[in-house]
């Protein structure tokens, strides 16, 4: 069997010292208010210890010890194949949809292969990282592959992941699926990954001082900051790693991937380079009412996770709220960035049977839940609790915009909030007909993914902007040595 080099990937969560990962499962609160559920997960730096609390008990077939799990097999309680999913560290979600997946399935049984120990410490937990790396490099990963916290462009690249794109049909693009999102989370002409939810990423500011019109070029950005008499600092949630941001949602300017070939030394990102050392001069501050009517911040960087973002957004900028999208040469520059992604392994021996979980994972009905208040059955759909954002199954994205605009009300007789702030700012709660058109919109502008920040290409960038930052490196330097790293990285990737 052939082998393929794999990229280096990274974990989610950096964890230092002795650590014992906690599962408190299935908590469950019944009432006339109806039934609570809860989902959190924590990673603890420096204590090496994140804890995951779990509305529905684990699978019981999760299992720690990873020898020969790479194939396929046959479960002998039920007599169904068994599939295997790989994991770097605990992830809820995933075990309360193998649970569920487990259940109802008459012909596969898919069974968790955590790569981390129970106990671990950091040279432990980059052990793990090293044989899940290696297992997929020899042809001996799982079927199944959690990919949170790892770059699925890379891996795809390197030949162990599946291209979803030969499970799908076109009548599942135009009618099972949010179309626009699923084309936006394609590497080029393969789908590596795919998940229950998405989020969009992008900049957003008040159109009378940076203009109307959805999406700009890196020059308009510039020359609109300079017409406000304002530089990279007046970009509001700025302050932290502008650079690597800026390329990650335009890294097409930069790499040509069918070409192999970078191209970062030129004006442009000399000038990304003095934006973002601009921007990340000052601290990590968002934008307010005040900040944005004095012309401290024209802009903000931006995520739409709630149903009720737009109303935010609309409060916080005016009536003339834009979305801009992040500088690029073609496109809105609104990105997409799928929570929680699952691929399939190039050497699955039941690649339909994966697919088979994929399909039921992401159209999300493992988070219905029934129970009885009163004697009364009621019927629950807790996608909202699992996940933040978005959903990708169109009928789940559909209800989700529905709920949206039906007005809740507590027992005190106050609204139910969408969001709930603090201090100066209100909650949001029902959406109007027309908040729930902007979401529309908004959500069709989309056109492109975020590159992984756990990516070869922007740990590079990372690592060659400290020194231009601290005024060791001039842009020219900074550029070259980038180029040279990335070329390199391309060249071997060939």
């Amino acid at each position: 069997m052939k082998s393929h080099k794999v990229i280096t990937t990274i974990a989610a969560g950096v964890n230092c010292g002795k650590g014992r990962r906690k599962n408190n499962m299935k908590k469950l609160l019944t009432g006339l208010a109806g039934i609570v559920f809860g989902v959190f997960f924590l990673t603890i730096c420096g204590k090496g210890q994140a804890e995951a609390v779990s509305v529905v008990q684990s699978a019981e077939a999760k299992d720690t010890d990873t020898e020969n799990h790479g194939q396929s097999g046959q479960e002998e309680s039920t007599n169904k194949i068994m599939l295997t999913l790989g994991t770097i560290g605990t992830d809820p979600r995933l075990e309360n949809a193998v649970e569920a997946y487990n259940a109802q399935s008459e012909k596969y049984y898919v069974k968790i292969i955590d790569y981390l120990p129970r106990e671990y410490d950091c040279a432990v937990r980059e052990a793990s990282r090293d044989r899940f790396r290696m297992d997929f490099a020899a042809g001996n990963g799982t079927d199944i592959v959690s990919l949170s916290g790892q770059v699925a462009d890379e891996l795809g690249y390197a030949g162990v992941l599946m291209d979803l794109n030969a499970f799908l049909t076109k009548e599942d693009r135009q009618e099972k699926y949010v179309g626009n999102i699923l084309e936006c989370a394609q590497t080029g002409a393969a789908l590596y990954e795919i998940s229950p939810v998405f989020v969009l990423e992008f900049i957003v500011g008040n159109g009378d001082r940076i203009g109307m019109e959805n999406g700009w070029t890196l020059e308009e950005m510039l020359d609109s900051f300079e017409k406000n008499g304002r530089d990279g600092s007046a970009l509001g949630k700025g302050g932290v790693r502008t650079v690597a941001r800026l390329v990650q949602y335009s890294i097409e300017d930069y790499v040509d991937w069918e070409t192999g070939t970078a191209d970062f030394c030129n004006e442009e990102f000399y000038h990304v380079l003095q934006f973002g050392k601009e921007a990340d001069s000052g601290e990590y501050v968002y934008p307010t009412r005040e900040s944005l009517a004095s012309g401290t911040h024209i802009a903000s960087c931006e995520l739409l996770v709630s149903g009720a973002d737009m109303q935010y957004f609309n409060w916080l900028f005016g009536d003339n709220m834009v979305v801009k999208g992040y500088p690029s040469n073609h496109g809105t520059g609104v990105a997409v960035r799928l929570e929680g992604p699952v691929g399939i392994s190039s050497y699955s021996q039941h690649p339909e049977g994966a697919w088979d979980f994929l399909e039921f994972y992401v159209e999300g009905t493992w988070t219905e839940r029934e129970f009885y208040v009163e004697e009364t059955l009621i019927k629950e759909d807790f996608f909202d609790v699992f996940h933040g954002g978005f959903p990708l199954n169109r009928q789940l994205f559909e209800e989700k915009l529905d709920r949206s605009m039906v007005k809740r009300y507590m027992d005190t007789g106050e609204p139910v909030a969408l969001i709930w702030r603090e201090g100066d700012i209100p909650n949001f709660c029902a959406n109007t007909a027309e908040d729930v058109e902007k979401l529309r919109e908004l959500i069709a502008l989309a056109d492109r993914r975020s590159l992984s920040s756990q990516s070869v290409i922007i740990r590079i960038i990372e690592e060659e902007v400290s020194g231009y930052n601290a005024g060791i490196l001039t842009a020219e330097q900074t550029a070259d040595r980038i180029q040279n790293r990335v070329q390199l990285y391309l060249d071997e990737k060939k």
